[in-house]
């Protein structure tokens, strides 16, 4: 169980090192555009990622979410991990934007608890 644990703090630091990387490369190459593009693309990035992650760890085609309130499974809990790096990579990353917008904050906020409490619990837990 520890061992779990430490696989996914393994991951969200990882991941938080990646995605920012990611964005300096992205930024590299889309020098000419903007510094909301190069967010946006690396936005796209986790979207697909995170979506591929999370149907892959569906048990159940028949009913996608049951049993609901159970105990998330180690593939969920790294895909959990997975977007709680990307989460507190862009909460970061959009303190360096020219313009910061409270909302973004929030809402980047209560996503990285959601994850949190997600992994500490070990539920699924959904966030659209």
């Amino acid at each position: 169980m520890e061992e779990e644990y430490i696989r996914v703090i393994n991951i969200t630091v990882i991941g938080v090192i990646s995605w920012g990387l990611i964005f300096i490369l992205v930024r590299r190459i889309f020098s000419n555009y903007s510094f909301d593009f190069s967010t946006r693309i690396v936005s796209t990035l986790h979207a697909t990622v995170a979506v591929v992650l999370a149907t892959l760890t569906i048990q159940d085609w028949s009913c996608p979410v049951c049993p609901i309130a159970s105990t998330s499974s180690l593939q969920q809990m790294e895909t959990m991990a997975f977007s709680l790096s990307y989460m507190i990579y862009d909460l970061i990353c959009s303190h360096f934007d020219q313009v910061l917008s409270i909302d973004n904050a929030v809402h980047h906020s209560v996503c990285i608890l959601g994850f949190v409490a997600g992994l500490f619990y070990r539920k699924v837990i959904y966030i659209l």
